[in-house]
């Protein structure tokens, strides 16, 4: 399964960062840009057959499921 992880704040350079499976980070100039890509990545794998799920941290600091595929519960 690939995951996506997007932080709430911005890095130390005031990029947003997108994460995939705990890599070095994309850099994005907002986070509706970094959360826009992931979905363009997660849509790929989902026509490749492929498992995937997105989580975002919110304000208060807590990670959500933003969205998820995984082929065995589906």
């Amino acid at each position: 399964m690939m995951t996506f992880d997007i932080p709430h704040s911005p890095g130390n350079d005031g990029s947003f960062l997108l994460s995939i499976n705990e890599s070095e980070p994309l850099h994005f100039q907002s986070r509706l840009d970094a959360l826009s890509y992931a979905n363009q990545l997660a849509r790929q794998r989902e026509q490749q057959g492929l498992d995937y799920a997105i989580n975002v941290e919110g304000g208060d600091g807590k990670w959500r499921l933003f969205h998820r595929l995984n082929r065995i519960n589906s």
